[in-house]
């Protein structure tokens, strides 16, 4: 997970409307249309888990510590998500967990430097934010592609960290025909050597596909010239590895947000058990 900082979860916040309508124009789902998809459950059973939900997020002081806002912004997204209750619990770290268990909470967030997980405290089914915001990015990118999505298509995917690793692996699933671009050697061959990936220099891979899945923080990768009518980039990283100018061409065409997709799928999949965790 990458660490955000107080000015990106502010942004957000602010801006869920923004975010949410951005996503509907590109792939006619709204954030809870979306996890149900990136989930494999339907959409109606995800909205009723949700609807039956009390959300509580508690906030962890470890290591460097709370970035400011990031707590209330979770919370507002899964009110966004149309939760019952959506709150942040008024103690921090274990005395938080204990007052989500007393106060009868069903859905709890916590994130500490290293790790973001969503807890079903019924059903103890835990959801991790790594491979839920790469389902969550695929599931965007699958349905921006338009009627059959990514099957049979070339999609490259920049970056094979944890985020890259998952949507390489759910690209595959979906039959995509997957171009992986990772400068570091090990994990490079850790992937091309258990999926049917197809490793490729960015510019090469850039020239041979219109879909981008950018899994890393690095920026300035994609120019405007790339970009055309039909490019497509779904970029979880912070920052987004396009140029100013690309993603002003790319306008809608680009999904790029710090929290609430990943966290969308976090919820359905605490809640609903579906794929987001395999």
């Amino acid at each position: 997970m990458t660490r955000l900082v107080e000015g990106d979860v502010r942004a957000l916040t602010a801006h869920l409307d923004e975010v949410e309508r951005a996503l509907v124009g590109l792939t006619g789902c709204d954030l809870v249309a979306l996890a149900a998809r990136a989930c494999g459950v339907d959409e109606g059973v995800a909205r009723d888990a949700l609807v039956h939900a009390a959300a509580a997020v508690v906030p962890i002081t470890s290591g460097e510590g709370l970035i400011p806002g990031f707590v209330e912004c979770v919370a507002a997204i899964c009110a966004r998500l149309g939760c019952r209750a959506a709150r942040v619990t008024a103690e921090s770290d274990v005395a938080g967990f204990a007052e989500a268990l007393r106060d009868g909470d069903d859905l709890v967030f916590a994130a500490d430097d290293r790790t973001f997980l969503a807890f079903d405290l019924a059903a103890r089914v835990v959801a991790d934010d790594d491979p839920c915001t790469a389902h969550a990015y695929v599931a965007a990118l699958d349905a921006a592609a338009g009627p059959g999505g990514v099957a049979g298509r070339p999609v490259l995917v920049i970056g094979l960290g944890p985020v890259g690793r998952a949507a390489a692996a759910r690209l595959v699933e979906l039959g995509a025909d997957v171009l992986v671009c990772e400068l570091d050697g090990a994990r490079l061959a850790a992937v091309a050597g258990t999926l049917p990936v197809t490793p490729v220099a960015l510019a090469d891979g850039l020239s041979r596909s219109r879909l981008v899945l950018d899994a890393t923080p690095t920026p300035d990768l994609i120019d405007a010239d790339w970009v055309g009518a039909d490019g497509v980039v779904c970029s979880p990283g912070l920052p987004p590895g396009v140029t100013a100018a690309a993603a002003r061409a790319l306008s809608e065409r680009l999904v790029h947000e710090p929290l609430a997709l990943g966290v969308a799928v976090m919820a359905v999949e605490a809640l609903c058990g579906g794929t987001a965790m395999r």
